[in-house]
């Protein structure tokens, strides 16, 4: 299963963020909510960067939220060694995972409802990497360009 699990989120996934920790510590994960902790406004790349420093530096996983996951995806994609996938059906959960290995996942407070986004949590936390030939040469492509 999974380790320790990071989540932060600005004013526009603060909601959903609450409602996804309070799920998981339900089921027994070890969970560091990084903030923030409240609906006041707030730069999402400022929990971004708290999030993916702390994912690099302790091998974890990690859960953004912003109003639509959209920046919180493309503020993470910034970071070495960082997969962060903006899922939107828990199909695309399943494949982030299976295929790319996706070590951060956004969603969109503002976007899917909780119970939707809960099953996208739970499918991407309960999915493997495929470990496919196929699959690692791509990554490994990924962590080699020069981006």
């Amino acid at each position: 299963m999974v380790g320790r699990i990071f989540i932060a989120s600005d004013h526009g996934g603060f909601e959903l963020k609450s409602v996804l920790v309070e799920w998981m510590k339900e089921f027994g994960f070890d969970v560091v909510d990084l903030g923030t902790d409240s609906l006041d406004s707030g730069d999402n790349p400022d929990y971004v960067r708290k999030l993916c420093k702390s994912i690099l530096n302790d091998s974890s996983k990690g859960i953004l939220s912003c109003g639509t996951g959209i920046g919180t995806a493309i503020a993470a994609n910034r970071f070495r060694g960082v997969r962060a996938a903006l899922c939107t059906n828990e199909f695309m959960a399943r494949m982030s995972r299976e295929h790319n290995d996706a070590n951060v996942l956004c969603l969109g407070g503002r976007v899917q409802g909780d119970d939707l986004a809960i099953g996208i949590l739970s499918t991407w936390l309960n999915t493997a990497f495929s470990k496919d030939e196929r699959h690692i040469r791509r990554l490994g492509k990924i962590n080699d360009s020069d981006t």
